[in-house]
């Protein structure tokens, strides 16, 4: 194995090998110039197949059918947004081979946690990449504030913010809540000076410290806690892709992982998001939910782009750099990516990709660079929006991957689809599935809603892939009930309707009969097992 140089002769023989690319490049330049239209190939390839930490040392391995012209194989480090033989040299390796170790630097100006390695040979007298890329693909094991988990049930609900010291939760038996982080609001202003990566990073302590209540708030009453990090529009762009800077309004912005600034600040949210939320005195956050709805590119992650290829792989890079931070903190926190109802097709191209089309560009890119253990948080509401009927078949959603969507009728075909080889975590087993958000109305009738939270809890648990359902509103939102959306199990004045005895009470034998007879057909006649 070929180590980082750090002795006085080593730096030396950098200094030539620095001099020598120059005098390489110029040649190249020379060639160029003179004989326009030539083609620099490289002479063979390398591969490599896995970047690990080990302590405090990061080991790439692969394979090598390359010759280098100096005889030395180069590791570079590049960012995100880097290529070809852009980046720093790490390490080195004798031609023919592919084995290199190196320090990872973690919380360092010279951190490696979250750069991709790239095998750079000089052919043609310039130095040229002869590999693919990988990135580190175990950051927890850099960790040093795991916390234990608060796996329970798979019951959970988005809390109101203002009854979060009543005891609904406690008494509907919920054991997973999701939260909204804003990261405009985190990032703007300060009071919390933050060291990382040889930086120091800002964060707004009163709005920070409202998250520490909710969080500690929840875990209080035992619920496991999932934070769903959102992109707004806060006073520094940085965070924001710029492809999403054109002054187009949404509700939330694409992640910036396309420039220094936006790698640099992105990690240290995430680090900073790690660190304070693993039983430090803030609450712990098992679960994080990176974006919402992220294949709804128009509304909920907005980036300009009409290719779902191109708009998977910036969405890959900032989630690989969310990933890598928060994991390299609390090795058991669970990081997931965020899709909609809209499956196989997008019900408008111009606006959405389908989820299905969308996680495969997602997938097959993360898996070219080093496979991660992502999650998926789905929103498998009804369709439309506003019928609380998700019981009775519809053409909308079908047991088959061409389905136009996916509801809680055929929760099978997401877990399906992740039951593909391809989709498959590094260990080999299928990806769980959070239904993230899902909400029914009772503008119909508060029955309807109650059989809907009934079949959707009896769906859900159905299918052992299924980590957890959300319903989305605790109470009713104004705003919501005037779009005929009064999906909270508590109405605007915080009184129980049905739906919330019957949430309380799912899976009880009689409460499910109730629901059967009130919907006309015995409910367990309608669940697909996995």
């Amino acid at each position: 194995m070929a180590e980082c140089v750090n002795s006085k002769g080593g730096e030396n023989n950098m200094k030539k090998l620095r001099s020598f690319f120059v005098l390489a490049a110029a040649a190249a330049a020379l060639v160029l110039f003179l004989f326009p239209g030539t083609e620099i190939k490289a002479a063979g390839t390398a591969t490599l197949n896995s970047a690990v930490i080990q302590g405090n040392q990061v080991v790439v391995t692969g394979t090598a059918s390359v010759a280098s012209e100096d005889g030395i194989l180069h590791l570079y480090a590049q960012n995100p947004y880097e290529s070809g033989a852009q980046g720093i040299e790490v390490a080195q390796a004798p031609n023919g081979t592919a084995s290199f170790t190196f320090s990872l630097n973690k919380n360092s100006a010279n951190s490696n946690l979250f750069k991709k390695f790239t095998v750079v040979a000089i052919q043609n007298g310039i130095p040229t990449a002869v590999s693919n890329s990988v990135y580190i693909t175990n950051p927890e094991a850099a960790a040093t504030h795991t916390a234990a988990r608060r796996d329970g049930g798979i019951k959970g609900i988005l809390p109101a913010a203002q009854l979060l010291n009543a005891n609904n939760l406690t008494d509907l038996g919920v054991h997973q809540a999701t939260y909204n982080l804003l990261l405009g609001r985190i990032t703007t202003g300060g009071g919390i000076d933050y060291q990382y990566n040889g930086k120091t990073w800002h964060f707004n302590a009163q709005v920070v410290s409202e998250y520490d209540t909710v969080a500690r708030r929840l875990n209080d009453q035992g619920i496991q806690v999932t934070f769903i990090v959102l992109n707004d529009l806060g006073a520094d762009p940085t965070l924001i892709h710029p492809l999403a800077r054109d002054g187009v309004a949404a509700n939330y912005y694409a992640l910036n992982a396309a420039d220094q600034a936006g790698v640099e600040k992105l990690a240290a949210v995430a680090s900073f998001l790690g660190q304070r939320y693993s039983n430090t005195g803030h609450g712990t956050v098992d679960n994080w939910i990176i974006g919402n709805e992220v294949n709804a590119r128009q509304m909920w992650n907005y980036m300009q782009s009409t290719d779902v290829n191109q708009y998977a792989v910036e969405y890959a890079n900032a989630f690989r750099v969310m990933y890598n931070g928060l994991k390299s903190e609390n090795a058991n926190a669970q990081v997931y990516v965020a899709t909609d109802q809209q499956w196989a097709v997008a019900s408008n191209a111009s606006q959405y990709y389908g989820s299905r089309p969308f996680l495969v560009a997602f997938n097959d890119y993360i898996r070219s660079e080093g496979n991660i253990d992502w999650r998926l948080s789905s929103h498998p509401y009804n369709v439309p929006l506003y019928d609380p009927n998700n019981w009775t078949p519809t053409g909308y959603a079908t047991h088959s991957q061409s389905s136009r969507y996916v509801t809680m009728q055929n929760l099978d075909v997401i877990t399906d689809f992740l039951s593909q080889p391809e989709l498959l975590s590094p260990s080999g087993n299928v990806r769980s599935v959070k239904l993230s958000e899902v909400g029914y109305t009772s503008s119909a009738g508060e029955q309807q809603q109650a059989i809907a939270v009934t079949y959707a809890y009896l769906q859900a648990i159905s299918n052992r892939y299924v980590d957890g359902l959300i319903i989305s509103r605790e109470m009713d939102e104004a705003v919501e009930i005037a779009q005929g959306m009064a999906v909270g199990l508590l109405n605007g004045s915080a009184q129980p309707k049905m739906a919330y005895d019957f949430y309380k009470h799912a899976g009880d034998p009689n409460y499910l009969a109730q629901a059967s007879a009130m919907a006309g057909v015995d409910l367990t006649s309608r669940i697909t097992v996995r």
